[in-house]
């Protein structure tokens, strides 16, 4: 489930970061970017730990939407992550006899929450400064 939820969210903020550099939004699109790798890269520990344990993978994406107006793209995130923390979290008490497992959620969760934190101020910047401004912020170089 979580190599699922990680690779079609990668794909999601790869596709956002794509339509954010192709309008100028350069910074705002390498941050998505780096979400992206990094979501990708969780998906493949998840994978990489199924078959430690001795379990075959699936090849299966969790579907999201693909979001053009920026407010609403990071509205969403900041709701998607909202939801997957404590899902997560709740999560945890499945592998109480899984150290390794458990310690790569836990690792997981700090992510999110960092990512959560930070999608969370650009929402409050936008609402400081004004859309126009904030998008002006994140044009590139």
């Amino acid at each position: 489930m979580l190599a699922k939820g990680w690779f079609g969210n990668s794909q999601q903020h790869s596709i956002h970061a794509q339509l954010l550099k192709a309008r100028g939004f350069t910074k705002l699109g390498d941050k998505i970017m780096a979400e992206s790798d990094e979501e990708w890269e969780e998906a493949k520990k998840v994978n990489a730990r199924l078959i430690e344990l001795g379990e075959t993978p699936v090849v299966e994406l969790e579907t999201y939407p693909v979001i053009t107006d920026i407010k609403e793209m990071l509205e969403y995130d900041c709701k998607d992550a909202a939801e997957a923390l404590p899902m997560m979290s709740k999560s945890l008490a499945l592998f109480d006899d899984d150290y390794v497992t458990k310690a790569m959620i836990q690792e997981f969760i700090v992510d999110e929450q960092d990512h959560f934190n930070w999608v969370r101020g650009h929402l409050n910047l936008i609402k400081e400064i004004g859309m126009e401004n904030y998008l002006i912020e994140q044009l590139g170089e």
